[in-house]
């Protein structure tokens, strides 16, 4: 199917939701927070990698530790120029990777300092094939690192004039600050005791009282620290600007908890009530340790003694609902492995630690089958599907919950080679192409989940906009599964995000619809069954206090 003829049925589908959800955030007013923007201008001048900026310079090469060519050198040297060789090649590659990053900085503070004269502005927001939504911005936007966001303010300012107006502004500083982890109750009595302690201090000079510096999200959690130095300066009343957010619990497999109907997936991401917050990440972490225990080797013992934390496990938990593999769990665990070391964690494994992050992969792929049995049956049923799509030579498609048709286009690709002259040499370049009605069966398979779930949760975004839009809510801050507003109207916005998600899986059968649509498009009634529900009562996600937190 050509992109204008699906263009062209998208039309003829309903959209008034899409449309609906796409001018209401379209309306928001943004500024840029200015004290946030001296300072930072101020750190990345003076070339201070603080708040996880990137180096402002290259980090110097080590030079060649020998006076003669590698051949001529003893078995001792050459072990000495085997490590000048992997510590050149790895700040070789941190000098690289810093290039981008670097462009990055400085072209959002430039497009700040330009947009810092006007008391507001506006965003244009698109959807993407799946109808997620996203601000049309290269570089300074709601969407992007924790530096850029920290830059942007609501161009609405609205008051605070009570504790529960207060409320979930000081459980928006615990969590960028890190501690996420306990009751809101307790978030909320720590940033009281944080704003006491230093908030003021920060705000007076930044440069020197550097405890922000700790935090997880640096410069939002600074911001942050302006807000609450400047309500207890001004007390009841104070106007505030900052966005505050609630962010999903692994939203991924929430959804795929509700689809299927899954307690244990559900208790686990917090669809079901607790009087503390379940972490699906540590709860991985701790199967793995029991596991690791078992096994008495060298290596497991190694492992132990390095440690094995929700950071760890936190990324190969977040990529299963959307196609990850163990290949995949393994670079992500290498990763981990490699910031912890980089953070003054003793190494125990030499410089390769491919062998270490593979015998952990195995543990933590395992344990994440132990956690989530129902979320891999509804990831194999939507491969089912799209395999039958991709065996009729059709691309995969499907209508959401909010009338967006989407089409997942995944064909062979051809590679044409093109000869030509450049600064004199001849050099042959290489242009991917897409077959003409071909489908490839592999990416078809493996981008059938997640595009899915993805699509889901845009649909539960665009209902919770557009209901929340006509209880009053003006301004919305929205990262996919982290939606944010003013601080005094978070309740509402909490309150109406677990209502929409409730009736939204409550009147959609969404595996059910998957396989009618199917059935449609393709003209057979060989499409698989979808997999029994389980036991879970999805109105007890209007009472989990952390569902959204």
């Amino acid at each position: 199917m050509s992109l204008k003829t699906h263009l062209r049925r998208l039309r003829q589908e309903d959209l008034i939701q899409e449309y609906a959800c796409l001018n209401t955030l379209q309306r928001t007013e943004w500024r840029i927070n200015k004290p946030l923007l001296e300072v930072m201008r101020t750190i990345w001048d003076n070339g201070h990698e603080w708040g996880k900026l990137p180096a402002k310079e290259d980090v110097p090469l080590p030079e060649y530790p020998f006076d003669r060519d590698p051949k001529q050198l003893t078995e001792d040297e050459r072990d000495e120029f085997r490590a000048w060789s992997r510590k050149r090649n790895h700040i070789y590659s941190l000098n690289n990777r810093s290039v981008s990053k670097r462009i990055q900085v400085e072209r959002t503070l430039q497009i700040a300092e330009q947009f810092a004269g006007y008391d507001r502005f506006y965003y244009v927001w698109q959807n993407d094939f799946r109808s997620r939504k996203y601000a049309s911005s290269t570089f300074l936007s709601p969407q992007s690192a924790d530096w850029s966001k920290a830059l942007l303010e609501f161009g609405y300012p609205m008051a605070i004039n009570n504790w529960d107006d207060a409320r979930w502004l000081c459980i928006h500083g615990a969590n960028l600050y890190g501690n996420d982890k306990v009751t809101l109750d307790q978030r909320e009595t720590w940033a009281w005791e944080y704003a006491e302690m230093w908030a003021h201090r920060i705000v007076s000079n930044p440069y020197e009282c550097l405890v922000w510096l700790e935090a997880d999200k640096p410069f939002q959690f600074l911001a942050w620290c302006y807000e609450m130095s400047g309500l207890m300066k001004h007390s009841w009343g104070y106007e505030t600007r900052l966005p505050v957010s609630a962010d999903g619990s692994c939203n991924g497999l929430q959804h795929l908890s509700a689809i299927l109907r899954d307690r244990q997936g559900g208790i686990a991401t917090n669809l079901v009530p607790s009087g503390i917050p379940q972490d699906i990440y540590t709860q991985v972490a701790d199967k793995t340790i029991a596991r690791v225990q078992q096994d008495d080797t060298e290596l497991a013992r190694k492992c132990l003694a390095f440690g094995i934390d929700r950071k760890l496990a936190k990324r190969p938990v977040m990529i299963v609902p959307y196609s990850g593999t163990r290949h995949a769990c393994r670079g992500y665990i290498e990763e981990a492995m490699h910031d912890k070391i980089d953070d003054g964690e003793p190494n125990p494994f030499g410089d390769d630690l491919f062998e270490a992050s593979s015998y952990l992969a195995g543990h933590v792929w395992d344990s994440i089958s132990e956690v989530i049995v129902s979320a891999r049956k509804v990831m194999d049923y939507i491969k089912d599907v799209a395999d039958v799509y991709a065996q009729m030579n059709r691309h995969m498609e499907w209508v959401t919950p909010t009338g967006w048709l989407v089409l997942q286009q995944y064909s062979e690709v051809q590679q044409k080679r093109i000869k030509t002259h450049i600064n004199g040499d001849i050099v042959s370049l290489s242009f991917p192409k897409d077959k003409p009605n071909s489908v490839n069966r592999q990416r078809t398979g493996l981008g059938s989940s997640p595009n899915f779930i993805h699509s889901l949760d845009a649909s539960a975004m665009t209902k919770t906009i557009n209901k929340a839009s006509k209880l009053g809510i003006q301004d919305f801050a929205m990262v996919h599964d982290s939606y944010g507003t003013h601080s005094s109207m978070m309740p509402l916005l909490s309150e109406v995000l677990r209502e929409e998600f409730v009736n939204m899986y409550e009147q959609h059968d969404v595996l059910t619809e998957l396989r009618q649509h199917a059935i449609k498009v393709l003209g057979t009634e060989d499409v698989p069954v979808p997999p029994a529900r389980g036991e879970l009562n999805l109105r007890e996600i209007l009472q989990s206090e952390y569902f959204f937190a």
